[in-house]
């Protein structure tokens, strides 16, 4: 299944100050996307859900319907993810924004931007909301590693999801982030998944697990995008619009399945890899299986694992019930209650099944990221 995105950007200002944002301190009028806009567009999909919806900066706290907005969007999309700069989360004043997104994703670029507004995710977090996510964007081609592991260790203090990538749809910029963490040593997975509508993997600093996201290949691009102005099209880089009134849903879809124009890797070109264990007689356990129990074995929690990876838990529980039941074996021993409200560890079953997974990552790893960038191995 091929994952699709429904990604809004609500205004068109924002009092952010993320550097290398296209949106950083805009002078555009202040417009708010009317609930109208929306509301015709989900008409014409209904019928059509999206497994994730991304509200994007600029600050979408900036639009007095946001809460509408959200509640449209719900009918359509499994997940709803809202963006914002982490300087404009004090403006959190409504409960039920909270209430109503899976997710509350602050972005930042400095560990002076956090400190600034540590005091604000206090209250947040005070208020008993869990659902939050530190973005660390970075805005040019030069990776300041220390400010990146600076934020990381705040974030690990407040015990944020965290997620590392570009500026979120602002620029054509294209990073591989990936191989500088593995270079500088720390365990880097290949991709899971998607999340926010890049390609998302794992990769742990100590043994916290973050996520790094990168831009998708052409071909895994299935996106629609809402702008301010109640246009639409491809996503936020393109440059051509359908305006709203004039779409239909033959149009709609015309757009999420067409080819992405932007091209982000003409010219530099990554490869995909994906690592599954088969048994002798075929049964799979899938990429993805093998990087959430990875994920498990860190926080000792399945709900958590999802979390931080952007699963939807429901759905992951049965998808490990369904492979334990292929492969006659357990996977996970969940204990509830006790002082530790309940934890889900490893088999030794499946800390084998993670060793061997590990080990041939890193065999492709150490080959795919060395200094030549050459891989030249074999596995027997």
């Amino acid at each position: 299944m091929i994952w699709k995105t429904l990604i809004v950007r609500v205004v068109d200002s924002c009092d952010g100050n993320c550097y290398g944002c296209l949106w950083r301190r805009s002078s555009s009028g202040g417009f708010a996307l009317p609930v109208t806009a929306v509301s015709n567009v989900v008409s014409k999909i209904r019928d059509f859900i999206f497994n994730e919806a991304v509200i994007l900066c600029p600050n979408p706290l900036c639009n007095p319907k946001i809460l509408d907005i959200i509640s449209v969007i719900s009918k359509v999309s499994k997940r709803i993810y809202l963006f914002m700069p982490m300087s404009s989360i004090g403006r959190m004043r409504d409960r039920r924004i909270l209430e109503n997104i899976d997710e509350l994703v602050m972005v930042t670029t400095t560990p002076e931007d956090f400190k600034v507004n540590e005091g604000n995710l206090k209250v947040i977090l005070s208020q008993g909301f869990t659902n939050l996510a530190l973005y660390i964007a970075v805005g040019s081609h030069s990776i300041n590693m220390e400010n990146i592991l600076s934020l990381v260790s705040k974030g690990k203090e407040y015990g944020l999801r965290i997620r590392i990538g570009e500026i979120p749809y602002s620029a054509t910029l294209t990073l591989d982030i990936k191989p500088v963490f593995a270079k500088k040593g720390y365990s880097v997975g290949f991709s899971y998944g998607t999340l926010y509508g890049y390609t998302a993997s794992m990769a742990f600093i100590g043994n916290y697990p973050i996520t790094i996201l990168a831009k998708p290949l052409t071909g895994e691009c299935r996106k629609l995008f809402i702008d301010p102005y109640g246009r639409v099209s491809k996503c936020p880089l393109q440059s051509s619009y359908v305006k709203v009134e004039n779409v239909t849903s033959d149009v709609l879809r015309s757009l999420i399945y067409s080819e992405c124009p932007i091209r982000c890797r003409r010219f530099e070109l990554i490869p995909k890899i994906e690592i599954s264990l088969l048994t002798p007689d075929g049964k799979e356990i899938p990429s993805e299986i093998l990087s959430l129990l990875e994920v498990i074995s860190h926080v000792n929690s399945l709900r958590a694992a999802c979390f931080i990876m952007g699963f939807p838990p429901s759905t992951y529980v049965e998808k490990i019930k369904k492979i334990e039941k292929d492969l006659g074996i357990k996977l996970l021993i969940s204990k509830k209650g006790g002082r530790e409200k309940g934890v889900t560890v490893l088999t030794d079953e499946a800390r084998r099944i993670l060793r061997m997974y590990k080990e041939v990552r890193d065999i492709v790893s150490e080959n795919l990221y060395s200094e030549k960038g050459i891989m030249r191995f074999k596995l027997g």
